[in-house]
């Protein structure tokens, strides 16, 4: 059987068991296992299937993927969103579109701490959506807001994907890390850029811009009604604790890795640590919160997502194993690398390749399948591979919100009332435009990525 033949027939069958809705990780597996028994042999497979998943998780990084979806779990837990919201609310009340822009700064922040889009958006959305809702913003509006500014959770630290990207490629966690700061600070800002625009025509009249009572109970659950000044005192004194606590978790990962003072993984333990002492006080101060229920649900869904994501590892590990061993990803180098266009082409063409994938894929497996093939060809070159590890997450941040998966967008209609997938996919669209245009910047401008990581290992 000729190479082009048996790499036709494995990648039909990767797609043929994913249409099938086979869990990505294990046709992943199956793909890599089938064309390594048709490229070599089934005692070859076998023992690659013996040593791979071992090779491939065995990597000492891989222990922030626990640590950092633990600190997330114990955050969620904590409550800490409803009270960065209430604050956020407050603090933008009188911009044009302040609920909206609230809400990109609640879920800014809220992903600093859980490096998870899908919980962002869950539970941000939970709390939000409702109060945007009945300030006279639209559903669709309110709903796209609330998809799009959830993807920051992968792209600012502590992100997961770009752990996985480190471990994949070899590039430094720190600096990957450190270069998601500015992109997703920057990427925040361009969106409640498209909040402020639409403010006057997504938004009625009356509360483009809210009066000072509005604002008040924008984030304390008193919807459009008024609430009493303790009421609000509280909610304001609770939020600046809650954004306090953000700024902490934050501070440990990014300026303990900046300053050297701790490495990534050390960083990811302490805040988890830091995480579990902020859930206790909660639990002591507040009677009505249990702890035990609370941990115990922590580490349940921490093992779910932990062993998931390490499925994924495994499933592609031996995937790409087939792909080395029969030679596809050198020669797709060498073909790419030779081809008479500008390196620059090279690249762009990769990135938009990914917008199609992203449309059927989750950002984890448009990773492990992608970048062992692609980071090779980028490198070689000539460019960065923490540069283009961070365009290969903004690319990955609109897949999450472009149908027919878009995960962002049906985890919004799951999670809030009277809300449908289809408004959610309607109002993202200014959003992905808006992205495009941010990564058309970043792509431009390297300095804007690198200048932080640069710095920090001056």
């Amino acid at each position: 059987m000729s190479p082009e033949l048996l790499l036709g027939l494995v990648v039909a069958l990767l797609v043929l068991l994913i249409a099938a809705e086979v869990p990505v990780a294990f046709s992943l597996l199956a793909a890599g296992t089938i064309g390594l028994i048709l490229l070599k042999s089934s005692g070859y497979a076998t023992n690659t299937l013996a040593n791979q998943p071992f090779a491939t998780t065995a990597a000492f990084s891989l222990v922030l993927v626990p640590m950092f979806v633990i600190m997330g779990m114990f955050v969620v837990a904590a409550g800490i969103a409803q009270d960065v919201y209430a604050v956020a609310a407050r603090t933008f009340r009188r911009l044009p579109g302040g609920l909206g822009i609230a809400t990109v700064a609640a879920c800014a922040g809220f992903a600093a701490v859980t490096g998870s889009s899908a919980a962002t958006v869950a539970t941000i959305g939970r709390i939000s959506i409702s109060e945007m809702r009945q300030h006279g913003y639209r559903t669709s509006f309110a709903a796209g807001i609330v998809g799009a500014s959830g993807t920051l959770g992968i792209l600012i630290p502590p992100s997961l994907i770009l752990v996985i990207y480190g471990t994949l490629t070899g590039e430094s966690i720190e600096k990957l890390l450190l270069a998601g700061v500015i992109p997703g600070v920057f990427t925040a800002v361009m969106y409640s850029v498209v909040v402020f625009i639409r403010a006057r025509k997504e938004i009625g009249p009356q509360y483009v811009v809210l009066p000072e009572d509005h604002g008040d109970t924008a984030g304390t659950g008193g919807g459009s009604g008024g609430g009493t000044a303790v009421d609000v005192e509280v909610s304001t004194r609770k939020g600046l604790a809650a954004f306090a606590k953000v700024a902490t978790l934050f501070l440990i990962v990014v300026v303990g890795i900046y300053s050297g003072l701790f490495t990534a993984t050390e960083s990811g333990a302490i805040a988890a640590f830091a995480a579990l002492l902020m859930l206790v006080w909660t639990s002591v101060r507040r009677r009505e919160v249990r702890l035990w229920p609370l941990l115990k649900q922590a580490f349940e869904e921490t093992t779910a997502v932990s062993t998931m994501i390490f499925m994924l590892l495994i499933g592609g590990g031996v995937f790409t194993f087939f792909m080395v061993a029969g030679g596809y990803a050198r020669d797709f180098a060498q073909w790419i690398t030779e081809l008479p266009v500008s390196p620059y082409l090279v690249v762009v063409v990769i990135l938009l390749a990914l917008i199609p994938l992203g449309m059927i894929l989750d950002g984890m497996s448009i990773l492990l399948i992608t970048v062992p093939l692609t980071y090779p060809v980028v490198t070689e070159l000539g460019f960065d591979g923490i540069w283009f590890g961070i365009l290969v997450v903004k690319l990955i941040e609109i897949g999450l919100v472009t149908p027919p998966v878009g995960i962002n967008c049906y985890v919004v209609a799951g999670s809030s009332p009277g809300v449908r997938a289809e408004d959610a996919f309607r109002g993202v669209v200014p959003f992905v435009v808006m992205d495009m245009i941010t990564t058309a910047i970043l792509f431009a401008f390297p300095i804007i990525t690198l200048w932080l990581p640069d710095l920090a290992s001056v």
